[in-house]
């Protein structure tokens, strides 16, 4: 037991060790959670491993882990600073030699397992396509569209080389994912790599659509500067610009 009665449960010593770690984290996500769980379970491929780290929830998010907790490797359940400090405290516990995120409220799709032969590089990223709700999203990205636009978190497999060497920067409250894709894209350490396929669903409600990450908007240009280089930051000052200008052109009614 945890200190204020909150519990662990792991089965990561009976388990072999998986080609691919799914960290979920949640709070209050009893009316969803159980559908992300199964997606996860019924792959074809069995060689994954689910992680759940939950907020200290007051629904029923305990006791749908409890009841599924043949299928999860990992789940505990404590206050947290927030969506990233959780996604930093599950790393620890993972074992596969690569991580995926996924949200209480998403889902994995069945090709999902056929991505998994593509992981082959531990220095690379893969990353696919995703249903944004029922519409397809998802494309090969060059570092002009990473400069401006994030990849979606629910399409990307790390390797797990990235968080020896990286965590989410907590400081950035919705956008931290696309701080951390920022810095994997400057670092030769690191590649990207599209995958054609359709590998899961994620929410059009979550957090990011509901509220603003000011401290990021408030360093973006800098941080594409420092990790895209002059051009692009000249670029994404000039597309601003441009946008701005645009709004305070047309009229509003």
């Amino acid at each position: 037991m945890l200190e204020g009665g909150y519990t662990i449960h792991q089965n990561l010593d009976t388990l072999e060790a998986p080609l691919v770690s799914v960290v979920t984290v949640c709070q209050n996500a009893g009316q969803l959670l159980r559908q992300c769980i199964n997606s996860i379970a019924n792959q074809e491929y069995k060689g994954i491993e689910h992680i759940v780290i939950d907020g200290a929830s007051t629904d029923n998010t305990i006791e749908i882990l409890r009841e599924h907790e043949a299928h999860i490797a990992y789940w505990r359940s404590e206050r947290d600073g927030g969506i990233y400090d959780a996604m930093n405290k599950a790393l620890q516990f993972v074992r596969g030699k690569w991580v995926i995120f996924l949200g209480a409220d998403d889902q994995l799709l069945t090709d999902f397992s056929n991505i998994l032969p593509y992981l082959k590089e531990e220095n690379t990223l893969y990353y696919s396509n995703v249903l944004y709700d029922t519409v397809p999203v998802g494309r090969k990205i060059n570092g002009f569209f990473l400069a401006k636009n994030n990849i979606c978190h629910q399409s990307i497999l790390y390797p797990k080389t990235v968080f020896e060497k990286y965590r989410f920067k907590e400081k950035y409250i919705l956008y931290a994912d696309h701080y951390l894709n920022m810095q994997c894209w400057s670092d030769c350490r690191f590649n990207f790599e599209y995958c054609d396929l359709l590998t899961a669903r994620f929410a059009t409600d979550g957090a990011s659509s509901r509220r603003k990450d000011l401290r990021f908007m408030q360093d973006k240009s800098m941080l594409i500067k420092e990790h895209f280089g002059n051009w692009s930051y000249c670029w994404y000052l000039f597309k601003e610009f441009k946008t701005k200008s645009i709004a305070r052109i047309v009229p509003h009614y």
